[in-house]
């Protein structure tokens, strides 16, 4: 078989798009670890009390990696999806990657956000969490998953369609005409 550059292109995109959804599991296990550490620290708080108390420096290092997973699962499942995917995953990207930006300037402080003046990433994704899953998580997981998941390739069609069937009876003699 013939091996072209793309297909080393999206070979290479797989394994990133692997190390992407592993950095986007390890993140956020970050977090839920010490905010549960807090929990168990501070009998009373909830979970979302211990995220809020946010130390240093393992809240800052459980916000990078998840957004360097995000960036990377974003640019590899693009990528793959592109090169190999179907029209329905091609499809896909744009919202996702339009999803990303759209967080990414709000972040860099190309576009103003009302409770929030940039740049600062970790501290916009710290700061508003919600947005942060919603905008650059979710679609970087959807795209790197979505180009490590096979395709299915359609079964061959014949195109013929069936003979309806027909009594001997139903039909006229073939002498009466």
């Amino acid at each position: 078989m013939i091996e072209s550059r793309s297909s080393h292109l999206a070979t290479g995109a797989h394994v990133w798009a692997r190390l992407a959804l592993a950095l986007m599991v390890i993140g956020p296990s970050i977090l839920l670890v010490y905010a549960w550490v807090e929990v168990l620290n501070n009998p009373g708080y909830t979970l979302a009390d211990g995220y809020w108390i946010g130390r240093v420096p393992w809240t800052p290092i459980g916000l990078v990696v998840s957004l360097v997973g995000a960036v990377v699962g974003l640019a590899a499942g693009s990528v793959a999806i592109v090169i190999e995917g179907g029209w329905w995953r091609r499809f896909l990207v744009v919202p996702s990657v339009g999803a990303a930006a759209l967080w990414w300037l709000m972040a860099l402080g190309a576009i103003p956000y009302p409770r929030f003046h940039g740049p600062d990433p970790v501290g916009f994704a710290y700061d508003l969490p919600t947005q942060a899953i919603l905008l650059v998580l979710m679609p970087a997981a959807l795209l790197a998953s979505l180009c490590l998941s096979p395709r299915l390739t359609p079964e061959p069609r014949t195109r013929l369609r069936r003979v309806p069937r027909r009594e001997p009876w139903s039909e006229p003699p073939p002498d009466a005409g």
